[in-house]
């Protein structure tokens, strides 16, 4: 069946109009005024052909295509997680309150086979209260959340199992026998460190790869192995410039310890 000449380019435009990422780029594709510099289609007069038929919107219209357009783009946004399986603590122990508020990356990408994910990471510290039921009195623990800081829409990756720090984070700390508490006022039970910290705490924010082990992914296996330790290479002494015979012809003798013409004693 023979296509039609423009079917190429029609189908090659209708891509670059999906993909659009912004209103800007969309009028753009579409031959349309500059909205943003108070420029009225009526103004741009009736010559000025567009794709969509030259419709007419208004400056009132655009605006608020333009600003739900913004709030849906691909980035961190304020949102609540649950403690709890956040750190994989054990049932029987709950936290009060039972969220806490962080930024995770979310929103709409502008092509097909991306999603939106975080590129960077910093830990934040919260406080909020360890609950042991009929045992002991709600403790008060410092926990780490991921918070994401910055987000782009990216395909997805290989999946990377990263080895969790020395103790875990699963916070489920245990009272002395002869205590219903587990630190002394004005210190608090830090989960990532296992002991009491004095509070507030001035412990700096966990850069994302502050922690990683040094290791490689291995496709096969898929997880993340060790690396291998280069092989020492063996130290390789300098050859001596000097023999028997370069000697002789000094009336000396070599030394061939020291590298060196000698004469006889």
């Amino acid at each position: 069946m023979h296509r039609e000449p423009g079917s190429k380019v029609l189908r090659q435009w209708e891509r670059r109009v999906r993909a659009a990422s912004s209103l800007d780029e969309l009028l753009r594709l579409a031959d349309f005024p500059d909205w943003k510099y108070g420029t009225s289609p009526q103004s741009a007069g009736s010559h000025r052909s567009t794709r969509f038929a030259a419709q007419s919107y208004s400056l009132e219209i655009l605006k608020a295509v333009d600003e739900e357009w913004q709030r849906t783009q691909c980035m961190p946004r304020e949102t609540c997680v649950d403690v709890a399986k956040e750190l994989g603590t054990d049932p029987s122990v709950f936290f009060k309150p039972p969220c806490v508020s962080i930024h995770r990356c979310s929103g709409c990408c502008n092509q097909e086979g991306v999603t939106c994910r975080n590129i960077t990471t910093v830990y934040v510290n919260k406080t909020v209260l360890s609950v042991i039921p009929f045992k002991f009195v709600p403790e008060p623990v410092l926990i780490k959340v991921a918070n994401h800081t910055e987000c782009r829409c990216l395909e997805p990756a290989i999946i990377r199992r990263n080895a969790q720090p020395d103790g875990g984070t699963s916070c489920s700390p245990v009272q002395p026998q002869d205590s219903k508490r587990l630190c002394a006022s004005g210190l608090i039970w830090d989960c990532s460190a296992d002991r009491c910290i004095p509070f507030p705490a001035s412990s700096p924010e966990l850069l994302p790869g502050s922690w990683l082990p040094d290791c490689e992914i291995d496709l096969d296996l898929c997880d993340c192995v060790q690396r291998p330790e280069p092989t020492p290479q063996p130290k390789t002494e300098p050859r001596c410039p000097l023999n028997a015979s370069s000697c002789a012809k000094r009336y000396q003798r070599f030394d061939p310890l020291s590298c060196r013409c000698k004469w006889p004693k």
